[in-house]
């Protein structure tokens, strides 16, 4: 009799979790997608071009709800137990709380082993179709109409251009751009500058102001066009390049314009860093750490001070690729374990406030996540890109801090009951 009652109120919690974890995931993913949709149409899209990346952009948002989405289910499905004074007959029946983890447990092992399975493949895919999003709304310019107070990215180097106003799907005023860009000196330098996708290391942003704008694409050699009227433009200068002095190394210069054209790539196969898949990305590090290492032994065997300088250049930007690598890496381990730190958390929280508002164990859950993991997690990834700290600790700090807390709740629920 008594297995079977412990397999009857395993039974009872786990389908409570279940359709708790199910309602919260589906209620998050979907505000998730609007929002997403709301700002897009809001840019002066039309639905009928968002409506395709809604289910991408559902997909993609699961990696972030889910871990969130146990949470819920964990305070609320708890939290009524207790409420419900179920808790109290159970400890009377002689059923321990660290027994009554285990539906919870069933729950989510499952769910953070399919997170892992899946975050290096199938997440990189996701993020690099929503990134992909921008070039495939270049292309139906003439369904995006007109608006105000839009925005379109164009590549992967900051290239997100602001505008006022948009007629036509094409006829922008007052436009605004700040992006990395291989600008000259010269007039004549910089009268035609391209967009490309080599490595900009460092360099600060330009930024370009115009009256007005006109976009064009030109499917033939896959490349958007961008002519400006009246243009502002103000580009960094190294110090190599001037003899203005500047403690970072650069300064700005300001020239005016009557026309300026920008080129893009409308490349769809191309991808950022971050939306590789983990095998892939590995590798990229491994290669960019041998690039350093080379660079390295040639610059001791070097007395070229242009050489020394191009190479330690070359080293920097090798070093905050491998910095970005490592932390987006981690950072896909980090949402996928979070599902096994949330629910660790909500867990002994409901047991321990035991109030007869089973909101009360889901607010301070959320608050402790808010609060304690997003901020360590997200800082963790600027501070490994920073300073070099290693990803396993920075951006993991959020798991390790939220997991304390958790093993210190789990012990006074076995000490006070």
């Amino acid at each position: 009799m008594k297995s079977r009652f412990f397999g009857t109120l395993d039974r009872y919690l786990f389908r409570e979790l279940l359709i708790n974890f199910s309602l919260g995931l589906i209620f998050l993913s979907l505000l998730v997608s609007i929002v997403f949709a709301m700002k897009a149409v809001d840019s002066g899209y039309s639905i009928k071009i968002i409506l395709p990346w809604i289910i991408d952009s559902l997909l993609y948002s699961l990696y972030f709800t889910t871990p969130i989405s146990i949470l819920v289910s964990c305070t609320l499905s708890y939290g009524r137990f207790v409420a419900d004074l179920e808790y109290t007959a159970a400890m009377a029946s002689g059923i321990t709380p660290t027994r009554l983890f285990l539906p919870m447990q069933l729950l989510a092992i499952p769910v953070a082993l399919f997170l892992m399975l899946t975050q290096s493949t199938i997440l990189p895919e996701l993020q690099h179709r929503k990134e992909d999003i921008g070039r495939f709304l270049v292309k139906q310019l003439e369904n995006l109409g007109n608006g105000k107070m839009g925005q379109l990215r164009l590549d992967s180097h900051g290239g997100l251009v602001h505008w006022k106003e948009i007629r036509n799907g094409k006829h922008l005023t007052d436009v605004f751009i700040e992006k990395q860009m291989h600008i000259g000196s010269s007039t004549g330098g910089i009268a035609n500058a391209v967009a490309k996708s080599g490595e900009l290391g460092d360099t600060p942003g330009t930024k370009i102001r115009a009256e007005r704008a006109q976009l064009s694409v030109d499917d033939v050699s896959d490349m958007i066009r961008l002519t400006l009227n009246k243009v502002e433009v103000i580009f960094p200068v190294s110090k190599a390049q001037s003899d203005k002095p500047d403690f970072l190394g650069w300064h700005s210069e300001k020239i005016m314009l009557d026309r300026f054209n920008i080129d893009f790539p409308i490349n769809t196969e191309a991808r950022r860093l971050n939306d590789l898949p983990t095998s892939q990305l590995q590798k990229a590090i491994e290669e960019f750490r041998d690039e350093e290492r080379t660079m390295r032994e040639q610059i001791a065997g070097s007395e070229d001070p242009a050489f020394i300088d191009a190479a330690n250049a070359t080293i920097r930007t090798a070093q905050k690729s491998i910095r970005k690598g490592d932390t987006e890496i981690w950072r896909r381990r980090a949402m996928a374990l979070a599902v096994i730190t949330f629910a660790l958390l909500g867990f002994p929280l409901a047991l321990i406030l035991k109030r007869s508002q089973k909101l009360i164990p889901f607010f301070f859950g959320m608050l402790t996540v808010l609060v304690v993991f997003f901020p360590l997690t997200y800082g963790g990834i600027q501070m490994s890109r920073a300073t070099g700290i290693p990803a396993w600790i920075t951006v993991m700090s959020g798991n390790y801090a939220v997991l304390l807390i958790s093993i210190g709740l789990m012990y006074r629920v076995r000490t006070h009951g």
